[in-house]
């Protein structure tokens, strides 16, 4: 290959890698296992957390039992993605801010954020909190059959916000929008 074919290819892996992440974000949000599944390979899974085994069999049961009764909705973000590729692997680190709404229970609010420090918050029974996490992905992509996905990932803390929210749902600027957000596929982004 021409040192541009060389240059051009390395720009679509980088691209179908910064996709993955993305679908990743999103299914995360939506709690879409479909998509979810898309992302990492079926032998691949989380290093050091948040459960261990192949992620595509241990999804399920989080999108669908456990994460639902934790927080009301998520927003997973990321930036500063480096791809440092050599053959069929790729190295990658991103930033992540992912910010979590609990809701109005003290079950929640323990779930997002530990039972004792839920506890030592005094949070009143109905308060609904921000969790914000920031931290990094860090990731082994692996390319089979021309396509990239997640081989393993490590999900490394590195700070967390937790406040009251103040948020408001409806009234004002909300009342002009007619779209609203939702953790399945009913969502607007799946509407074409």
């Amino acid at each position: 290959m021409s040192m541009q074919a060389d240059q051009l290819s390395a720009l679509l892996d980088r691209q179908q890698i910064t996709d993955v992440i993305h679908r990743y974000c999103r299914a995360a949000d939506r709690l879409d296992v479909d998509l979810f599944r898309t992302t990492f390979w079926d032998d691949g899974g989380f290093d050091g957390g948040p459960a261990e085994g192949p992620a595509v069999e241990i999804i399920s049961h989080l999108f669908e039992t456990l994460i639902p009764d934790m927080w009301e909705t998520s927003q997973h973000s990321v930036s500063n993605i480096l791809i440092d590729i050599d053959g069929d692997r790729a190295f990658v680190e991103m930033h992540l801010n992912a910010f979590h709404l609990s809701y109005p229970t003290h079950a929640s609010r323990a779930a997002l954020m530990g039972e004792q420090n839920a506890l030592a918050a005094c949070f009143k029974d109905d308060d609904v909190i921000e969790f914000i996490f920031g931290g990094r992905y860090i990731d082994v992509f692996e390319r089979r059959m021309g396509e990239w996905r997640i081989l393993r990932r490590k999900i490394v803390p590195g700070f967390n916000q937790v406040r009251l929210y103040t948020g408001i749902r409806d009234g004002g600027q909300y009342d002009l929008l007619h779209h609203r957000s939702s953790r399945d596929r009913s969502d607007p982004a799946y509407s074409r």
